[in-house]
């Protein structure tokens, strides 16, 4: 129940929400079913029971692998808090999608995305170009009339 009292703190990307959130190893790999991410989203362990570890279907983090060790005793942190921001592949979780899918989506938002950056920057590279060729035109003008008159008068 304490992640209730501080919903308003929670984070928009946070792995409890991601879709490749899973429990076994990156070959093994099952979905955490809705239930059991509100469990672990309100501090318990639905399964403690259990010898299992979770892990990101990405590979960005893995509590079954040695270098991993530390995320096991900090899985609140880890799991629910954690503001994944623009540092991973978090994809928002669907219970009715499958993982294959999710990732062929997530990867076409990614270029989608990069896309769009792309065209952003395009677009400001033509209005810079735009602007240079006015300011080359009003130049030429001013030095036709005002300076090239003078020559032509002599």
């Amino acid at each position: 129940m304490a992640w209730t009292n501080t919903m308003s703190l929670k984070p928009k990307q946070s792995c409890i929400d991601c879709h490749f959130f899973v429990e076994g190893d990156r070959e093994n790999t099952v979905l955490i079913k809705a239930s059991e991410r509100e469990s672990l989203r309100q501090g318990n362990n639905p399964w403690a029971t259990r010898d299992l570890a979770f892990s990101c279907s990405f590979g960005v983090w893995d509590e079954g692998l040695a270098p991993f060790d530390f995320l096991a005793d900090d899985r609140q942190q880890t799991i629910v808090e954690k503001d994944r921001g623009d540092s991973c592949f978090w994809w928002p979780y669907n219970p009715a999608m499958l993982l294959p899918a999710a990732k062929i989506l997530q990867e076409r938002e990614a270029k989608n995305r990069e896309a769009e950056h792309d065209r952003i920057l395009t677009r400001k590279a033509l209005w810079i170009a735009a602007i240079a060729l006015v300011a080359n035109v009003a130049l030429k003008v001013y030095e036709l009339f005002f300076s090239g008159g003078r020559n032509h008068a002599s």
